[in-house]
């Protein structure tokens, strides 16, 4: 029993430490000015013996209902691992607000 107490403990130590640290290190990132991105002009080469298509690859059916299984479950996912964070967030902001 004290085995399960002390790892909960050390749990809640490093989650309220990350999240204490998340918070000061967003505000440190706020402080630095933005550089200025200098562009370089570049001249394009042109090679005529390439014989570029304009035609896209045809998606079979079965590679489109992979592509869309595969959104379905991302935002079930996306939605699942938001929910966890937005509960876990809130019980942290109880100790620091």
């Amino acid at each position: 029993m004290s085995r399960f107490i002390t790892i909960l403990l050390l749990l809640i130590v490093f989650f309220f430490g990350g999240m204490s640290y998340g918070s000061f290190e967003k505000d440190r990132l706020k402080e630095q000015p933005a550089k200025e991105e200098q562009s370089i002009e570049q001249e394009s080469i042109v090679d005529t013996t390439a014989v570029i298509s304009d035609t896209t690859p045809e998606l079979e059916e079965n590679d489109y209902i992979v592509h869309r299984t595969a959104s379905f479950f991302e935002k079930i996912v996306t939605a699942v691992y938001e929910g966890i964070i937005t509960i876990l967030y809130k019980i942290a902001n109880l100790f620091f607000d």
